[in-house]
């Protein structure tokens, strides 16, 4: 396995996922909020974002799917925006759903923030999971999400750079 560019902490009932990004605060908060940055980069390497619809505002609702190696693999999900502070800060409340957008009952289910802050002309993108319980944090962590983001965090320095080379 490869070693993580990510740094991650756990607290309590929380999953910390910091990274710096070559970007100001203004382009990262950009990429997070559009499905035409989103699908360059969000989802693992061999779990990418095929299907993406967003309502980008708070109250809104970002609905996604990530399609894994095999046929029939698929993860869908469920954004609901209830915070969103450009350019600092993103947050939102993330589900696990079924293919027509009902939420799977028996997975956790997440608060998320993003927050981005401003060094030198760099940012340092801090990605705070909250769930309901240790437990839950513990079966998403069990899951992979720290390498998920990590992969999907390695995906978005890349689409950064096709971006200020002006090839997207």
């Amino acid at each position: 396995m490869k070693a993580m560019k990510t740094s991650t902490e756990t607290g309590n009932r929380k999953l910390i996922l910091t990274r710096n990004f070559d970007a100001s605060p203004e382009l990262m908060f950009k990429i997070w909020s559009d499905c035409k940055h989103l699908k360059h980069w969000w989802g693992p390497k061999e779990w990418p974002m095929d299907e993406c619809n967003m309502d980008f505002r708070e109250g809104g609702e970002w609905k996604y799917c990530l399609r894994g190696p095999n046929k029939g693999d698929e993860s869908w999900g469920l954004a609901i925006y209830r915070d969103i502070s450009k350019p600092d800060k993103i947050v939102y409340k993330d589900h696990f759903t079924d293919a027509k957008g009902s939420i799977v009952e028996n997975m956790p289910n997440m608060v998320i923030s993003v927050d981005f802050t401003a060094q030198d002309s760099k940012t340092k993108q801090t990605i705070t999971v909250v769930f309901d319980t240790n437990e839950e944090r513990d079966k998403i962590v069990e899951m992979g999400m720290a390498e998920g983001m990590d992969s999907s965090l390695d995906r978005l320095e890349e689409h950064l750079v096709k971006l200020t080379e002006g090839n997207l």
